[in-house]
């Protein structure tokens, strides 16, 4: 291969690096199916993996899953490409498959701690919440030291303790979350629902008004903070949050897959 060549390959690459990072998706991925297409691409796996993850940014799931497949099957050891296959097995409901793919990673890096978190909400999404909360506190255990950034073992452990009624244990776990990461607005519209079962009403107000500020989105935030408002008895507010609710409920299975 000339040295010419060369510069051009690891331009393409570069390019289709820079498109990704400032969220070209669309051109980031014709960039690597030319990059694949020359013929000479020594950094396969990662030009697979920005087209699979743009395609994935871009909604396009289907390619997404192809792209990641294909990378699996040329790179079997790849740990990012099989969490990432996982995550759309699970989002697609196919639970039995992306567990394989869950445990695949951790077989690469049993540190894999996302992974672990994963298998949780798979098992979980299975019925087996004791299994689910052994991934959730090792996930925990991997992240309460060296991954003090990431929160949602915490969040996914909260929301397993509320739904057995354990309000205060779900709360102190979402209280963990929000500590790590107070831009979670799942964190906080978890910590809001434990709040109201513990009846502590105006501190669930407050929850739940940051979570909606952070993600204002939450269908499931709006209905809550719609209860708790009517329970203060601030009806007007309350029929405004029940008016947001229902205009994003319709609006929810277009935004499915």
């Amino acid at each position: 291969m000339s040295s010419q060549c060369r510069i051009g390959v690891v331009f393409q690459m570069a390019l289709a690096q820079a498109q990704f990072s400032g969220g070209q998706f669309d051109e980031a991925i014709r960039t690597v199916e030319r990059y694949l297409a020359s013929g000479d691409h020594p950094d396969e796996a990662a030009a697979l993996k920005i087209k699979a993850n743009a395609a994935y940014l871009l909604g396009q799931f289907g390619l997404a899953k192809d792209t990641f497949i294909q990378l699996l099957d040329r790179h079997p050891a790849d740990e990012e490409g099989a969490y990432m296959l996982g995550r759309i097995y699970y989002q697609e409901g196919y639970i039995d498959l992306a567990i394989g793919q869950f445990e695949r990673a951790l077989k690469t890096n049993p540190g894999s701690y996302k992974a672990l978190d994963n298998l949780g909400l798979c098992y979980r999404a299975q019925g087996d919440d004791e299994k689910a909360t052994r991934y959730f506190l090792s996930a925990i255990k991997l992240v309460e030291k060296d991954h003090p950034e990431y929160e949602w073992p915490y969040t996914n452990l909260a929301d397993l303790l509320l739904s057995h009624g354990d309000a205060q244990r779900a709360f102190d776990a979402a209280s963990k979350a929000a500590n790590r990461n107070p831009m979670s607005a799942r964190s906080f519209y978890v910590g809001a629902k434990a709040l109201d079962r513990l009846g502590k009403t105006e501190l669930s107000l407050n929850w739940l008004q940051r979570a909606v500020s952070l993600d204002a989105t939450s269908s499931e935030a709006w209905y809550l903070l719609s209860r708790i408002y009517r329970k203060l008895q601030q009806n007007e507010k309350a029929e405004e949050a029940q008016q947001k609710f229902r205009e994003l409920k319709a609006k929810e299975p277009a935004r499915r897959r």
